[in-house]
C-alpha cells in the first residue's frame, strides 16, 4: 500500500489535462468574445460607409429629398441592421444623417448578452453642393 500511494504522489501524468480543462473553457469565451466585437466593429463601418454615400449622393443632386436619402440608407441597411432608425436633415448647406440600430445580431449571443443591448449610433454630415 505504501509503493501505491507513493507511486500516486510521485506520478505527474495526467496533469496537463487539468490545467486543460482549466483554461480552455475561458480561452474559447475570450476567442468568442474578440469576433463578437469584431463583427459589431465591421458592422458599424460599413454603416458608416452607407451613411456617407448617402450624404454625398443627395448632396451631388443624384437623390432630390431627404425621405429618398432615408430609404437609401435603409434599404442598404437592411442586412446589418434592418430595425435601424434613420433620419436626415439639410440645415444651412449641410446634409446631416442619424442612425441608429441595437446589436442583436451576434455570432455567439449567448457568451456576450450584455453586448446584445449595446446601441450604436451613427452620424455623418457634408456640403451640399450646389
Amino acid at each position: 500500500m505504501k509503493k501505491l500511494l507513493h507511486r500516486l504522489r510521485t506520478d505527474d501524468s495526467g496533469s496537463a489535462t487539468l490545467e486543460t480543462l482549466i483554461w480552455l473553457p475561458l480561452f474559447v469565451w475570450m476567442l468568442a468574445m474578440a469576433i463578437n466585437v469584431t463583427f459589431i466593429l465591421f458592422d458599424k463601418n460599413q454603416a458608416f460607409r452607407i451613411v456617407q454615400d448617402a450624404n454625398r449622393t443627395l448632396s451631388t443632386g443624384y437623390l432630390l429629398t431627404e425621405a429618398q436619402t432615408e430609404a437609401f440608407i435603409s434599404d442598404r441597411l437592411a442586412t446589418i441592421a434592418p430595425d435601424a432608425v434613420v433620419s436626415t436633415t439639410i440645415n444651412d448647406g449641410i446634409v446631416t444623417s442619424n442612425v441608429s440600430y441595437q446589436v442583436d445580431n451576434l455570432f455567439l449571443p449567448h457568451v456576450v448578452k450584455d453586448l446584445m443591448n449595446m446601441q450604436i449610433a451613427i452620424s455623418a454630415q457634408h456640403f451640399m453642393e450646389y
